[in-house]
């Protein structure tokens, strides 16, 4: 399993600060010059994963122009967070057959329940058909 602290230990120079939500209500946000990391205090612990891995993303690959290059930078970094944190489809799958909603899968899963509708909306086929093979014999 992937460990978001660890990786943003691997961070040289980097720092991790945290910020009330009244500061600032973003969960989590990226400052390139200073070299710091923030996430919000009172995120969930799913929440602080995740943010935190999309914020280490965030460091490792640089800043980015604004506009729709951001937009799409955002959008890349979303979809590995998804990959990286459910990395098989059959956990997924699994979840999704005996949880009652998304967000009581999503905890199972030890993610947000953003980061599971991510890795939903960027399925490939065959994981698309999995998941459908395996709500059938769920049902």
């Amino acid at each position: 399993m992937i460990d978001p602290w660890r990786r943003l230990r691997t961070l040289r120079g980097w720092e991790l600060h945290w910020h009330r939500p009244e500061d600032d209500p973003d969960q989590g946000f990226t400052l390139f010059e200073e070299k710091v990391i923030s996430l919000r205090t009172n995120l969930s612990w799913e929440e602080r994963r995740c943010t935190a891995l999309h914020e280490c993303l965030h460091a490792e690959r640089g800043p980015t122009l604004v506009g729709v290059l951001a937009e799409r930078e955002e959008l890349r970094v979303r979809r590995e967070v998804a990959r990286l944190l459910l990395p098989t489809i059959e956990d997924v799958g699994e979840a999704l057959a005996w949880a009652s909603s998304l967000d009581e899968a999503a905890v199972e899963l030890l993610v947000d329940v953003d980061v599971l509708c991510d890795r939903l909306r960027w399925l490939d086929p065959a994981e698309r058909d999995y998941l459908s093979r395996r709500a059938a014999r769920a049902a």
